[in-house]
């Protein structure tokens, strides 16, 4: 049997993006795995760092951009760099001692490709989800010059989409022979259409108030002062509703940023904060909303839309980058920049019953097409094949 060095990077106990991708694959492998980890100095500190969710917003948030919060922001963003310059140095030792001479090494994303500039790896892959901060942020600093250079050094590389497929052959000028597409999928065990609204209860909104689900980051890509400001339209014709936002910032400064939006767009009473919801009980978080909104300019691929639509949850989201392949004519896609059309759709969605049960038949057939199963499958023959 194959046996896999599987350089994972820092350890989490949250499941959501790369992680989860990793972690669902893993589980279905039929190959040995030496899994080599470690706990983040960084990840720690950001624990410690965050403070606790709230479903109330705070009303004492000072004006973002002020100052002070530029003076901590820049505190921080330098301490973060130290710190995580000394987690890379840390893991780079960490690989160096565990790997197994005659492995596949299998750098399961693409920040970890760093490692492939210091140490002597054959039969490498990485998989690469997205290529974001350097396509999109414009960020080609020391640290990503490295991680694009790693990639190049890659025997293979593995990405989730036909869109990230094609960015990377652009910026790396990489071999499109060498790229295989592994899409993300969905467990149709744990994510299927259970419509259930006894859970709003649990953040004080009643079954019958119509609500919004937001699932992801408040990170500057994911658009969300766009979202807030088709909301705020469509509170002119349509003022009964709750945008519940379901995840971390994971950005620091995002939250803040984030409640001074909500006040300027006056949708202090509109909107709850559920914080991180284990994966266990996301399903119903999708099964117990109305529709799924998500106003991504950027994606590798776009997870939250395919979860909603295996619960049978009408999705509206932007007509760019990833997007469109994850949810076919089976969501409403709309320009990230025009709130006007935004806000009109969330409205027809809302009321519109006919067209409601549309997307949601739509969604749940084009939800079926994306399986772990499938995706553990080709990760096993590129294995294969590198062997």
């Amino acid at each position: 049997m194959l046996e896999i060095d599987y350089i994972n990077g820092p350890k989490s106990d949250k499941m959501f993006g790369m992680y989860k991708y990793q972690m669902e694959i893993r589980k279905r492998l039929d190959v040995i795995l030496n899994i080599i980890e470690y706990e983040s100095i960084m990840q720690n500190l950001e624990k410690r760092l965050t403070p606790p969710n709230n479903t109330v917003l705070d009303t004492k948030i000072s004006s973002y951009g002020s100052e002070s919060s530029s003076f901590k922001n820049f505190l921080f963003n330098n301490a973060k760099k130290t710190v995580q310059e000394l987690d890379r140095y840390r893991y780079r030792l960490i690989v160096k001692n565990n790997i197994h001479q005659n492995n596949i090494k299998h750098l399961t994303n693409q920040e970890l490709a760093y490692l492939l500039n210091h140490l002597d790896l054959d039969k490498t892959v990485v998989t690469c989800y997205d290529l974001i901060p350097w396509v999109y942020e414009k960020n080609h600093g020391k640290y990503w010059k490295n991680i694009i250079a790693g990639l190049r050094k890659s025997n293979r590389i593995i990405t989730i989409s036909e869109f990230s497929k094609q960015e990377i052959i652009k910026e790396l000028k990489y071999p499109e022979e060498r790229i295989d597409i592994v899409s993300v999928a969905v467990d149709h065990e744990v994510y299927q259409p259970k419509r259930d609204k006894t859970l709003l209860k649990s953040v004080h909104i009643p079954e019958n108030q119509k609500t919004i689900l937001y699932v992801g980051s408040e990170t500057p890509r994911m658009n969300l002062d766009f979202l807030l400001e088709s909301l705020s339209k469509l509170k002119k014709t349509f003022p009964d509703f709750k945008l519940i936002k379901v995840g971390d910032p994971q950005s620091f400064g995002a939250r803040e940023h984030f409640l001074n939006s909500i006040k300027e767009n006056g949708l202090e009473n509109n909107v709850i904060f559920t914080g991180y919801i284990a994966e266990e009980d996301l399903p119903k978080w999708y099964n117990a909303t109305d529709l799924l909104v998500y106003p991504c300019l950027y994606a590798g691929f776009g997870v939250p839309p395919l979860e909603a639509m295996a619960c049978g949850t009408p999705v509206i989201t932007s007509n760019t980058s990833s997007l469109p392949e994850v949810v076919g004519d089976a969501g409403i896609m709309v320009d990230p920049n025009d709130s006007e059309t935004m806000s009109k759709s969330i409205f027809e969605l809302l009321t519109n019953e006919s067209q409601r049960e549309e997307m949601i038949q739509r969604g749940l057939k084009r939800s079926k097409l994306f399986n772990w199963d499938d995706s553990a499958k080709i990760t096993s023959e590129i294995y294969a094949e590198l062997s």
